[in-house]
């Protein structure tokens, strides 16, 4: 062997011993220096930490009749197995999942993107779609198919506007930081409730999250399993809900708006009513027509945003409307109790009446000549509360209507949403149009025209202060929380927010002209047949000055029985027209709906209704 060849020779052993000194340098500190950093990642790669979802609590009913409940149900996630997510497996996601390519890039963008844990893309996915998914599974490294609890409204449409739904969306800033008073921070990404129960009692009804450590394969799915730490369930919650009840108020609220669209109604589509106890304010059935399937709502939700109706808003809490001439007994108890009329004093009614240059009528110009109270209310006379109104004054009259809770809120905790109402008054007008008042306005306001406006609850809660004479009791929904142990964690008990003081006298006067509203010859007369007594008082509302054709709105108040009141109820129908003719039906299906009444024969005619003329400006 000549020196050349000995030299490259030496050259290249050389060469080898270097390549195999660094490799070997190389393997040690990666074997010794990094060991432990290499370790965990091989360990990420290998276990994973699972989530397991908890079930959300249950809601009952009164009667322990399952509202809300969970079911099994297939959620289709993404897992990041180190080297980011791989664009194929994504758009074949995107096609087997039927969702945009940029749907999944944005939840892959999103603030709730957490490396190492499955990124929740679709749930409740068909069993078709899981097989599909299965069959490729291969093709589709960090897809997961995992069984959860999906939420489940048994009833539909019932009463959805109480409940609400759950969505992945955001929530507003006032929500986030009443839940964080209640020490409550939802996981991002999760869906929380977002209207309703869902919402107000997101921190109860969510439970904590299990998980389970497995071992997965180089696809991503699980081949072992380690170690698991069961979800907590989240807590029950037992409403005062009458679900019978509730069913038939909205399906006779839903019957009426049908009725009146076929008779050419191009107006009717909107109805509300609320039935309550006016011993305790338990709340028995909020409606609200149009209502939504919170079970199909992310499918039906681009429609509902449409409808013009708007069935998102729960009508009973979140409106206010025309009062019209179920506010006259709150004339009729200002005139009483500050001593400007007696009971058995009698106001002379011509079928007209002008003063302070304002010539106003009755109904359809009747003239009903000399009424005491009783007789006033029982005929719905206004120019007997024109009368009364400027007798008693707008201050004295706002005050009164102050008392029954009108103008402000009435104390629903349960739900979201609740809007004061108006109560005309110097400051209200003076408020929005900086403009003086004229005795004539306080002549509407007394009928229940001018300004005044009201929710439908605020109306449940008036005829249920008027039931028990004077007491406020905070209404509610929820009557007890219970955990997953069985145990009671919060119960409610009838809360007291006020009282207005009358004389005995004068509920009795108020009562006894409602008592005869509800029988032959009275406004309501078409609940005379029911064998249990009534009191009442109807309302028809305009929704536009005198001479439009658009169709008033209805509205009933009542209570019942007279002597025991149980129920209280409020029914207010947009554009339903006169209250005997549209809402006083309602009000008698849900009367026999709670006292278990067979359907019986109405009676009334059109010549016993009714009733004021209110504008709502």
């Amino acid at each position: 062997m000549d020196k050349k060849m000995l030299k490259r020779m030496r050259f290249f052993i050389s060469l080898v011993l270097l390549v195999f000194i660094f490799l070997c340098a190389r393997l040690a500190y990666l074997q010794v220096i990094q060991y432990e950093t290499y370790w965990l990642r091989a360990e990420k790669n290998r276990l994973r930490i699972l989530p397991i979802t908890a079930p959300r609590g249950e809601i009952y009913d009164r009667h322990n009749r399952q509202i809300v409940t969970n079911r099994p149900g297939f959620t289709v996630s993404l897992v990041d197995l180190g080297d980011g997510y791989s664009q194929e497996t994504i758009a074949s996601l995107a096609e087997l999942l039927e969702m945009e390519v940029e749907e999944i890039r944005h939840k892959i963008r999103s603030q709730y993107y957490r490396r190492w844990l499955p990124l929740r893309l679709k749930t409740d996915v068909s069993m078709e779609t899981v097989a599909r998914i299965a069959e490729r599974r291969m093709e589709l490294p960090g897809v997961l198919i995992e069984v959860q609890p999906i939420r489940n409204y048994v009833y539909d449409r019932c009463a959805a506007h109480v409940l609400g739904y759950l969505s992945e969306g955001t929530v507003a800033a006032w929500v986030e930081e009443y839940w964080q008073q209640q020490n409550y921070r939802p996981q991002l990404g999760e869906p929380v409730g977002q209207a309703g129960l869902e919402l107000a009692w997101e921190p109860m009804l969510r439970g904590i999250d299990g998980g389970i450590q497995v071992e997965v394969n180089s696809t991503g799915q699980a081949i072992a399993e380690f170690e698991r730490v069961e979800p907590q369930p989240g807590h029950d919650i037992y409403l005062t809900l009458d679900i019978p009840l509730q069913l038939a108020t909205e399906r006779a609220l839903e019957e009426a708006v049908e009725r009146l669209k076929s008779e050419g109604n191009q107006y009717a589509g909107e109805a509300a009513a609320v039935v309550l106890d006016p011993q305790s304010g338990r709340i028995l059935a909020m409606a609200s027509i149009p209502s939504y399937n919170p079970n199909t709502f992310h499918r039906d939700f681009p429609e509902l945003r449409e409808d013009r109706r708007r069935p998102l808003v729960n009508k009973a809490i979140e409106e206010h409307y025309p009062v019209g001439s179920t506010f006259k007994m709150v004339p009729a108890l200002a005139a009483l109790e500050e001593g400007v009329i007696g009971r058995n004093d009698r106001v002379f009614c011509g079928g007209t009446i002008t003063r302070y240059g304002a010539t106003k009528s009755c109904f359809r110009g009747t003239a009903h000549g000399g009424l005491n109270v009783v007789e006033a209310i029982t005929k719905s006379c206004n120019i007997f509360f024109y009368e009364m109104g400027l007798r008693v004054g707008i201050d004295n009259l706002a005050h009164y209507s102050r008392e029954f809770g009108f103008g402000n809120q009435v104390g629903l905790r349960d739900i979201f949403g609740e809007r004061k109402g108006i109560v005309a008054s110097k400051e209200y007008k003076r408020q929005l149009y900086n403009e003086p008042w004229y005795p004539a306005e306080t002549m509407d306001a007394a009928i229940g025209q001018s300004f005044q406006d009201i929710t439908v609850l605020q109306l449940a809660n008036y005829v249920a202060m008027i039931a028990n004479r004077g007491i406020h009791y905070r209404p509610y929904l929820v009557e007890k929380v219970v955990n997953s142990a069985g145990e009671v964690v919060i119960s409610a008990e009838p809360e007291v927010l006020h009282r207005l003081e009358a004389a005995p006298s004068t509920w009795e006067a108020i009562q006894l002209g409602m008592v005869r509203a509800t029988q032959p010859g009275g406004t309501a007369s078409r609940l005379a047949t029911l064998p249990v007594s009534v009191a009442g008082k109807t309302g028809t509302a305009q929704a536009a000055r005198s001479g439009s054709l658009i169709p008033s709105h209805s509205l009933f108040v009542a209570y019942a029985p007279v002597d025991e009141p149980e129920i209280a109820l409020a029914v207010f129908v947009k554009h339903g027209g006169t209250g005997g003719t549209t809402a006083v039906p309602v009000a008698r299906v849900i009367l026999e709906q709670y006292f278990g009444l067979s359907p019986t024969a109405e009676a009334g005619s059109e010549a016993g209704e009714e009733d004021d003329e209110a504008y709502s400006f």
